[in-house]
């Protein structure tokens, strides 16, 4: 990976776009730090860099602003063990990528964001797809959000009790025990 260069704006002011910055905001406050830098060209993803449990965003080479909340969401459903350690590249965990969608869904819902912002048109996954799912109901990924305890689901296959999908108990997955 290429040298990176980092701001020490706060990050409610870092940004530019305004959708940029209140996603920057709002993940920050749930625990995903988002920092503005100046990244290389070498990254997975255009001006978005992983850094253990943060998330490096040059704006100059960010394509979609929305690119940035998947990421964090592939941050979020990593157990704490691994997440501490990822730098650059994620590791490929099939059933993380439909929980970090999932996630990404929860997220746009809590924090009022559009959905055409966060599975935006270009998305990798099919943004319109997703957005039609989601918002008929549909629950690619929950399962999972559920079983680690992050939010009840209609199939209840984790922790009874739990706020029901889009709402989430924790941001954060956990390790598992023992």
């Amino acid at each position: 990976m290429g040298d990176v260069e980092l701001t020490t704006e706060a990050t409610d002011q870092a940004f530019s776009s305004p959708d940029l910055a209140r996603i920057a905001k709002h993940l920050t406050e749930i625990g995903i730090p988002v920092r503005p830098a100046s990244l290389g060209d070498d990254d997975q993803l255009p001006g978005i860099r992983i850094e253990h449990e943060s998330l490096l965003v040059d704006e100059s080479k960010l394509l979609y602003p929305g690119d940035v909340v998947h990421e964090a969401a592939h941050i979020a459903v990593m157990p704490p063990s691994v997440r501490a350690q990822v730098v650059g590249a994620l590791p490929h965990e099939p059933g993380e990528e439909m929980a970090a969608l999932a996630w990404s869904y929860a997220l746009a819902v809590t924090y009022q964001l559009p959905l055409e912002v966060v599975f935006h048109d270009a998305f990798k996954a099919g943004g319109p797809w997703l957005r039609e799912v989601f918002l008929s109901g549909g629950d690619l990924g929950v399962p999972l959000l559920d079983y680690w305890g992050m939010c009840g689901s209609r199939h209840a296959v984790g922790v009874a009790g739990l706020p029901e999908f889009p709402a989430m108990a924790k941001w954060l997955r956990d390790d598992p025990p023992g």
